[in-house]
């Protein structure tokens, strides 16, 4: 099953979306920044020109994210929503899987500690989903507004997501009297193969740090689905056929972010 999320920066890009699905060949899309109206145009669109199926899944709580679903994926239900994140659960023939899609405030009005906090907040509703549910696979896209390494994203009272695999196998790890699970990251895979570009969005804050590319756009797994992760279709899109998502710059121009992809085993 493959995953795209997509801050589209409050655009009207309804050929560029429409084009993107007919060629990525995803399962479950999520777009940040968007509205109904755009995606019902798009969905449109797609049936006209594209003769394909699929439909605005219905997310009432979260505003900031538009789920899309294929036509042929079938069994979901819908879990906690929050303003910030929205979680479904989709059921296959052998086993279940929670979604959450995320949508993050920005760094330029919230500090890292309330970042980090939000972040506490959904961990807490995922483990509480996992619980009730009986789910031990879950996924996590979107824009966090954080980098991989950051304290938002690495922090144990934060996402708890390691750059380690064998690190996030552990069943839990304990401090100070407090368990936790973990989420590996596999972001941290795509730095060495980006070496140019290693971002989804592009900014410099010279007067706080030098860095200027940024994965503020992530995917972060519990460690049971590693073996099912294909980590060769975790990519960023930079075109399709009719679009380039780069200036002559090779700074994001259709939105300020560049699309995210993955796919796991379900």
């Amino acid at each position: 099953m493959k995953f795209l999320f997509w801050n589209i920066q409050k655009k009207s890009l309804i050929n560029e979306i429409a084009e993107l699905i007919s060629e990525s060949n995803c399962q479950i899309y999520a777009f940040a920044e968007s509205s109904d109206e755009i995606i019902e145009e798009t969905i449109k669109l797609l049936i006209k020109q594209y003769n394909i199926a699929c439909y605005l899944y219905p997310n009432p709580g979260c505003e900031k994210i538009k789920i899309v679903i294929m036509g042929q994926v079938e069994n979901i239900t819908l879990l906690n929503q929050n303003t910030h994140y929205s979680l479904i659960k989709i059921s296959g023939q052998h086993n279940e899987l929670i979604v959450c899609f995320v949508h993050f405030p920005s760094k330029l009005h919230h500090t890292l500690n309330q970042l980090r906090r939000i972040s506490e907040l959904l961990r807490n509703q995922i483990l509480d989903e996992e619980n009730s549910n009986g789910i031990s696979d879950t996924l996590v896209i979107g824009d966090f507004n954080v980098d991989p390494f950051e304290m938002p994203m690495i922090s144990f009272t934060g996402m708890a997501a390691t750059n380690g695999i064998s690190c996030s196998q552990r069943e839990s790890i304990v401090c100070d009297g407090e368990e936790n699970r973990l989420f590996y990251n596999p972001m941290w895979t795509l730095y060495s193969s980006h070496k140019e570009r290693p971002g989804t969005h592009k900014y410099i804050r010279t007067g706080e740090d030098v860095v200027s590319w940024h994965f503020l756009d992530q995917v972060i797994i519990r460690p049971t689905l590693i073996d099912r992760f294909k980590f060769e279709s975790l990519k960023l899109v930079k075109k399709t056929k009719n679009y380039n998502y780069l200036n002559i710059n090779q700074v994001p121009k259709l939105s300020d972010h560049l699309p995210l992809m993955c796919e796991i085993e379900f």
